[in-house]
């Protein structure tokens, strides 16, 4: 039982820095998926209301680019007209 739950544990801890590489890396690709993922939940259970679906917004479009920094923006945003 203790090998089961170690291996739980490490695979946990590898999917959440595989979320933070990629939060990091990917910011527009993972507020898509976040917002996919709640219209698809939304969807098959229709319980869930606006203001949860409003919430999760405001963290992929407001919170997340905040806690993943300017690094990752500017990554996505050209700042410079090389020709």
């Amino acid at each position: 039982m203790n090998r089961l739950t170690a291996y739980l544990n490490d695979l946990f801890l590898r999917l959440y820095v595989r979320l933070q590489v990629f939060a990091a890396q990917e910011p527009v690709r993972l507020r898509a998926a976040l917002t996919s993922a709640v219209l698809a939940l939304a969807f098959v259970f229709p319980s869930i209301s606006a203001s949860v679906a409003e919430r999760v917004g405001f963290v992929g479009a407001v919170a997340l680019p905040i806690l993943v920094g300017e690094s990752a923006r500017s990554r996505v945003t050209p700042t410079s007209d090389d020709k």
